[in-house]
């Protein structure tokens, strides 16, 4: 397979219309600790949703919840139960690690246990796919709470049927930045040939990331999570030479509606990257152009 070696920039807005795509232990959409009380979600949000899409469409998946069955009752994997279940005679943790789409792109802190020490396994691999928080870009923060009526009682003695509630957001625009480096593999394993060998990232990496990127929010179809989707992914890929180090950009976007249409504002966006000199040929936007609408677009668009 063709090695991929150029670092890239972008990315990604998720709409979440009375949705919650990402709770707190409260069940409410988290907040950031400042004066408005914006909403974000936590990049391990983002990246269940992608290796769901991977697993949905048979990707090697490593991290991800599995069970067990002893006597009927099902429970879930260990760290070690996990990595039981995928490795294969003879292969040592970075050959399953190299063959999973998700430590291979978004590396994988790994410390096994075993009774005889000397075969405990403790790895840390950076990937070369680092994504920030997603933070809300829209100028609205609402969050509403339902009450729900459930058919069942909570105790065979009770008169009534249980009361619950939920905690969705009225319409939040999630921005996530993410880079991809695909040194960072070689620049933190220079003594370890085998790991730089095996984990270096393929063109068709990047073709499979790029894929969960644009549909895996909206492919998720929990009771809480219907109504967040992919709107818009912003990729820009730097020559192979390039020493760019480009800043954030998330802040930079802006998101308003005229009527019922999504606006999306890239003029400070543009300014940036011009500023950089990046070529145009060099960035790629997807969106939906029947529910988006992008002002002050830079690169080349395709329809998601």
């Amino acid at each position: 397979m063709c090695e991929f070696k150029n670092r890239c920039y972008g990315f990604l807005i998720i709409k979440s219309e009375n949705s919650n795509f990402n709770a707190d232990f409260t069940g409410s959409p988290r907040r950031l600790p400042d004066e408005n009380g914006t909403i974000y979600a936590t990049d391990k949000a983002l990246k269940y949703a992608i290796r769901k899409y991977w697993v949905d469409n048979g990707k090697n998946v490593f991290v991800w919840r599995t069970y067990k069955e002893k006597d009927g009752e099902y429970t879930p994997n260990t760290l070690e139960g996990r990595y039981k279940n995928v490795v294969k005679d003879g292969e040592k943790p970075i050959d399953v690690f190299s063959r999973c789409i998700d430590t291979r792109l978004f590396g994988i802190t790994f410390a096994m246990k075993s009774k005889n020490k000397e075969d405990n396994k403790n790895i840390s691999l950076t990937g070369p796919v680092q994504i920030s928080y997603g933070v809300n870009r829209f100028k609205e923060n609402i969050v509403f709470t339902n009450d729900i009526l459930s058919p069942y009682a909570k105790e065979a003695t009770d008169k009534s049927a249980t009361i619950g509630n939920e905690t969705k957001g009225k319409e939040i625009y999630y921005v996530y930045d993410f880079v991809i480096n695909p040194v960072n593999i070689t620049n933190h394993y220079e003594t370890e040939p085998e790991i730089q060998k095996k984990m270096k990232i393929t063109v068709s990496d990047i073709k499979i990331l790029k894929e969960a990127l644009k549909y895996s929010v909206t492919n998720l179809n929990t009771a809480s999570k219907i109504g967040s989707e992919d709107i818009l992914l912003f990729f820009i890929t730097l020559p192979d030479d390039s020493k760019l180090q480009l800043p954030s950009m998330k802040n930079l976007v802006k998101i308003k509606k005229d009527n019922e249409t999504v606006v999306i504002d890239l003029s400070k966006v543009k300014e940036v990257l011009g500023d950089y000199k990046i070529n145009e040929d060099n960035i790629e936007i997807f969106f939906n152009k029947n529910i988006t609408t992008v002002e002050n677009v830079v690169g080349k668009i395709t329809d998601l």
